[in-house]
């Protein structure tokens, strides 16, 4: 493998073009571009780390016992060696590893047989013929682009950590690499937590069945534990399965919701943390449990379910719920529809008018559930649809705008308040939500993708 450099001092040379400058002199602008500019310089200088960092795991193999590179210097792994030199954690000495490997196998497929003799017996003045070369599988297809995003800049290690775990055991078929590569493509500008989520939607659709296996592992390991702290406090820590965790998010979700909204008016009404409210809502439920006759009677949580009713009943393919980013087997999903109400993916009918113009001004219960279905959450930050509003786009009393679902997009308060103070337009062009900036932001107005479209990966 050939250590690169070029990228890195194309992006050194654009951030020491701006040394000296004062920080609190740049326009906001320049400030952003300067960002970027250290952005592209931190991914090309993983990038060259990385394969370093593979190289030096190469030479410290368990097979290399004490001559191993990372053992002659006094370490248990290569990852505890770079971790050092780096000063950062061994797992993130691991995903440069992981970047790393990937570089050099694919580099190692690319240039394999380009210079081998056909035949036993092909000596001195035989005519040299490339050994033919199998073409690439399709899970090899999408490693090749996979190292091509990370070499070019387009998304960072970490991704590529991210999607070597989920595709680690998957079978290797066109279907598997092309739910990946949808995947991929829309990691670049995303945060890892939000890529992670969309290669587990890859990985859950790849392969049902694993997944189920990887949901019963969960369900297996679930516990929840209190431990007194030195200083008199106690701490709940707790691993739930995602299914297990819908309704507990749920409740709290709404309850913070709720009373964000309460103190809107006076502020000081209620001085509280987010923290401190889930705190206080989990020892009120415990509380009102010690006394309710019923305890776990009524509706947990609302299921959206992204599959048709006959897929949900035969206990194939995989649906998900509401502010949970892993997606939920069927099968999982069946079990849970025993107490949590199960909302299918066909919403509306002909009982249900999910268009109401100017007959209303709020969106009904049906409309609100549709908007669930095609935003996913906050249409701009995704955040759970718990956290959201049904608003008009138009709107109702200034546009007169209508309260059906093309007028409509769910947004957090946060996001809904930045639209406005920014004077951002909202678009829904075949069932996509679209945000385009004002001229202050990107002079071409170049609208800008949201919803759940912008994360989803279609199996």
């Amino acid at each position: 493998m050939t250590l690169t450099t070029a990228p890195i001092r194309t992006a050194a040379d654009a951030v020491c073009a701006r040394d000296g400058v004062s920080l609190a002199g740049l326009s906001r602008e320049e400030l952003l571009a300067l960002s970027r500019d250290f952005a592209a310089l931190s991914r090309a200088v993983d990038v060259g780390f990385a394969q370093v960092a593979a190289q030096v795991d190469g030479l410290s193999t368990p097979d290399d016992g004490s001559a191993g590179l990372a053992a002659r210097e006094g370490f248990r792994s290569a990852g505890e060696l770079i971790a050092r030199a780096t000063g950062g954690s061994v797992a993130e000495a691991q995903r440069l590893i992981t970047a790393g490997t990937l570089l050099a196998d694919v580099g190692a497929d690319a240039g394999a047989g380009a210079d081998e003799l056909v035949g036993p017996d092909a000596g001195a003045g035989a005519v040299a013929e490339p050994t033919p070369v199998a073409p690439p599988s399709p899970v090899a297809q999408f490693r090749a682009e996979l190292a091509r995003a990370v070499h070019a800049g387009e998304i960072s290690v970490e991704v590529v950590s991210v999607a070597e775990r989920a595709l680690a055991g998957l079978p290797d078929v066109e279907r598997t690499r092309d739910l990946f590569l949808k995947a991929l493509a829309k990691a670049p500008g995303l945060a890892v937590h939000q890529v992670r989520a969309l290669f587990w939607r890859a990985q859950a659709s790849a392969d049902p069945k694993a997944w189920e296996r990887r949901e019963e592992r969960q369900h297996g390991e679930r516990y929840a534990s209190l431990r007194d702290d030195a200083d008199g406090m106690v701490t709940l820590t707790a691993r739930l399965t995602p299914l297990d965790a819908a309704p507990v998010r749920a409740v709290l979700d709404a309850n913070v919701r709720w009373a964000m909204q309460q103190r809107r008016d006076d502020p000081s009404s209620d001085t509280r943390s987010p923290g401190q409210m889930r705190a206080d809502i989990l020892v009120g439920l415990c509380r009102h449990a010690l006394d309710c006759d019923q305890p776990t009677s009524g509706v947990k949580t609302t299921v959206m379910v992204r599959m048709t009713r006959a897929e949900l009943e035969a206990g194939r393919g995989v649906g998900e719920v509401d502010g949970v980013a892993q997606p939920v087997s069927a099968s999982a999903l069946r079990q849970g529809a025993a107490d949590a109400e199960i909302i299918p993916v066909v919403l509306g009918g002909k009982s249900e008018v999910l268009d109401w113009g100017r007959a209303r001004r709020l969106f009904s219960p049906a409309q609100r559930l549709a908007l669930v279905e095609r935003d996913g959450g906050c249409s701009w930050c995704h955040a759970p649809p718990s956290w959201c509003e049904a608003h008009h786009i138009r709107w109702w009393d200034r546009d007169r705008g209508p309260t059906d679902l093309n007028n409509g997009v769910l947004l957090c308060t946060r996001c809904h308040h930045r639209v406005h103070r920014e004077e951002w337009g909202i678009r829904v062009r075949d069932g996509e939500v679209w945000f385009v900036p004002p001229r202050s932001i990107d002079a071409l107005r170049t609208p800008r993708l949201g919803g759940r479209a912008r994360y989803e990966v279609a199996a």
